[in-house]
């Protein structure tokens, strides 16, 4: 007998935003374990501080994020920064503050980020906690008695700082230093992690007072490999009651490079197409793919392109003129330059995200949209 009624089409199962954590978070396992053990064995573990690094899209903030509910879950507290923000280490102190008060009243463990300060805002209450000249909490002083309180109670705090390699110089001093003798001479429970695009190696690491940032523990974060890449997107759409034909899996999988936000991209919008039947064909993942091919774009290429300098673009402007993989030497004779200027961008177009190694002498663009959108510039 007809209802009259047709059954809901699934949820989509995928999430093409920034910062988010994917339904299926596939090859990162060991790094999430690598900080889970951290925690669990104390400051004097290599991993208690560390450094998360990678290009736009590739899954910074999503570690972070796993990062700190792994902390949570052990009964820590969280403080979530960006240093985009102004007064990172301000900010930091009154969240420490606000957790030291909540801790001495018994209050549970949670996480405060820099939106919830900013939102709700931070009262200081003079104290031996403040700097007497400004009246605001002493990053230091706060953080120490925080932790000191929190190792009688076996417990610690995370500080998980995003955007690292946005945080100004006299900032980054500030926090370092904090840091270091905090966790890595008193040996006190503030565990740290940051995560940064992979040019601050060349901007705030270059700097000789960095050496606390410099002999973080490292995790840098590659594109995915194709069985990884083949789990985060066949997983979620099974787990979702839907399908996808193994020629549309490949397609998704060959447009990724691997690269953890386009994944989500490429899955979302396939899945789309594919609605209501929830069973993605390789037709879906065609046109699926273009239009994770235009978010791309807007979203990743054109501003990795915005940061760069006339230098920089003439490079990539080289490169968009071959259809594959380009030759250094090509690339050197083309912008008329010398064959170690040019290895000297190839190493800042490949820590800005533009462009990766293609095996010796040879590179190619990160984002494949690039090259074809270069070349429609002509």
């Amino acid at each position: 007998m007809n209802t009259g009624t047709t059954a809901a089409a699934p949820d989509n199962p995928f999430l093409p935003t920034f910062g988010t954590t994917p339904p299926t978070l596939a090859g990162r396992d060991d790094v999430v374990a690598r900080f889970a053990r951290a925690f669990e064995r104390g400051p004097q573990h290599p991993d208690y501080t560390m450094l998360i690094t990678g290009v736009r899209g590739s899954g910074k903030t999503v570690l972070l994020n796993e990062a700190e509910d792994a902390a949570l879950r052990l009964g820590w507290r969280v403080i979530s920064m960006s240093a985009s923000v102004r007064d990172l280490c301000r900010l930091i102190a009154g969240a420490a503050q606000r957790h030291l008060s909540e801790a001495v009243d018994g209050a549970p463990s949670r996480r405060i980020s820099s939106v919830q300060v900013m939102g709700i805002g931070v009262e200081f209450e003079p104290s031996q906690q403040t700097d007497d000249a400004h009246g605001d909490v002493n990053l230091r002083a706060v953080l120490t008695s925080l932790a000191e309180l929190l190792a009688r109670d076996s417990t610690g705090l995370l500080l998980t700082v995003d955007e690292l390699h946005a945080v100004s110089l006299p900032e980054a001093t500030e926090l370092a230093v904090t840091i270091q003798h905090i966790t890595r001479r008193e040996l006190l429970p503030v565990a740290f992690i940051g995560a940064a695009l992979p040019e601050i190696d060349e901007t705030l690491l270059a700097d000789r007072g960095m050496t606390f940032f410099q002999r973080c523990a490292r995790a840098r974060l590659e594109a995915l490999g194709h069985d990884d890449t083949e789990e985060a997107l066949r997983l979620p759409i099974r787990k979702a009651g839907g399908r996808i034909d193994d020629d549309a899996l490949e397609h998704l999988i060959g447009a990724s490079g691997g690269h953890p936000f386009t994944i989500q991209l490429l899955g979302y919008h396939s899945w789309e197409m594919a609605t209501p039947a929830a069973r993605i064909s390789a037709t879906h993942a065609t046109a699926g793919a273009l239009e994770a091919d235009h978010a791309v774009l807007e979203q990743i290429v054109k501003p990795i392109w915005s940061g760069l300098s006339k230098t920089d673009r003439s490079f990539l402007w080289a490169m968009s003129l071959d259809e594959t993989d380009s030759e250094m030497s090509c690339i050197a004779e083309r912008i008329e330059r010398s064959p170690n200027f040019a290895q000297t961008y190839r190493r800042r177009l490949i820590d800005a995200g533009a462009i990766e190694s293609a095996g010796r002498g040879r590179v190619r663009f990160s984002y494949q949209q690039t090259g074809p959108w270069l070349r429609s510039q002509r």
